[in-house]
């Protein structure tokens, strides 16, 4: 794989079973299926409301809410998706 996380929410992406699929139903290499279906971001969000979102799950990551979106806010800037030119 070209990324080991998505390259919008950060997740680990250990398997093809957790990859989005691009428009004409081939493997993002960039993105999870959390985030990108049919070679489309689900969530058409700004970086700041989607950091809020994703802050709602740090239980899962095994952090606070406050923890995972200070973690957010430092790492999605680098990632692809929101990155701008």
């Amino acid at each position: 794989m070209q990324n080991t996380i998505c390259q919008s929410c950060g997740m680990p992406l250990n398997s093809k079973e957790q990859m989005g699929l691009e428009k004409d139903g081939s493997v993002s290499r960039d993105y999870c299926k959390y985030c990108y279906e049919k070679g489309e971001f689900i969530h058409k969000v700004s970086l700041q409301e989607y950091i809020q979102m994703c802050s709602m799950y740090g239980a899962q990551a095994g952090m606070s809410n406050e923890q995972m979106k200070a973690h957010c806010t430092k790492l999605f800037p680098t990632l692809k998706r929101w990155q701008t030119s």
